[in-house]
């Protein structure tokens, strides 16, 4: 394994990917961490050197976020084949002999789209809070909604019918969606640094401006038919409360040769920041390494 430390590195069409490595001298195997978004930096997963202390942690911001803000020099929109060619420019460009690859949430269809490239094989391919088929993701939203307050359900019901997302009705709604589905602790100082900082040109344009509605890039992303595929050990995290739903983990990891699932009890879509030790417990069951 190569030495490892933090700095830029260079890609193609974007410039410099910024990455960091936490832990770096730890003797375990280095775990790769895709973040999710599209468009919110990295920050949010920086929690993750403590619950994995013996393990070297890579951490690095996607082109057009946080540290790696630059867009595409030759104007090209935003898709996902882009991502996926960041993160194996990463990877090779660290030199990574092993490594076990962890994506979130919007940073699952890169990993997994990476995996299935299989020009480099992660030991353990950790996805948490998957979304590998937008459609269903739309179906257990709507779902979701209805089990809302009603007044909650019907000001994000107007904001899909009419477009606006601006007004203080949705803000309100979804601050209780938030709270009850994205992190159901005080949220770290590094969960609102992110948020803050996500850029809404990147989000937009592959996702769009709600959690409940996918109008950009990603609307027809599906990986369903290919997670037959997947040949390395793959473990499918989500929060009891998570608004990817343990159904769907479960359905995903049945589809996986040897898939697994974890369900983290009194979590929602931030597992290892709403309850560290359960979610560390659960990886480090897998990986190897102390708790």
């Amino acid at each position: 394994m190569s030495d490892l430390t933090s700095g830029t590195l260079r890609t193609v069409p974007v410039g410099r990917t910024w990455y960091d490595i936490l832990n770096p001298d730890a003797p375990g195997t280095p775990v790769v961490t895709v973040h999710g978004g599209p468009g919110t930096p990295h920050d949010y997963l920086r929690p993750l050197a403590d619950a994995l202390p013996g393990h070297p942690v890579v951490v690095y911001d996607q082109s057009g976020c946080g540290r790696s803000a630059q867009r595409p020099a030759d104007g090209r929109p935003w898709r996902l084949e882009h991502f996926v060619d960041e993160l194996e420019d990463l990877v090779g460009s660290l030199g990574l002999e092993r490594f076990h690859l962890l994506g979130h949430s919007f940073g699952t269809m890169i990993a997994c789209d990476f995996a299935l490239r299989g020009t480099h094989r992660p030991d353990w391919l950790i996805l948490v809070s998957p979304v590998l088929n937008v459609r269903k993701y739309e179906e257990d939203m709507r779902q979701l909604l209805f089990r809302l307050p009603p007044a909650t359900a019907q000001a994000i019901s107007d904001a899909l019918r009419t477009g606006r997302y601006d007004t203080a009705a949705y803000r309100e709604a979804s601050l209780v969606f938030a709270e009850r589905h994205m992190c159901r602790t005080d949220w770290p100082d590094e969960l609102v640094d992110a948020t803050l900082g996500t850029s809404t040109q990147v989000r937009d344009a592959l996702w769009g401006p709600t959690e409940f509605r996918v109008t950009g890039s990603l609307r027809s992303y599906t990986r369903g038919d290919r997670l037959a595929e997947l040949d390395v050990p793959t473990l499918f995290v989500c929060g009891e409360h998570d608004f990817v739903p343990p159904r769907a983990c479960h359905a995903y990891a049945r589809a996986v040769p040897r898939g697994q699932t974890a369900v983290v009890p009194h979590a929602s879509h931030m597992p290892h920041l709403e309850q560290p030790k359960l979610f560390a417990e659960e990886l480090l069951a897998r990986i190897g390494g102390p708790a």
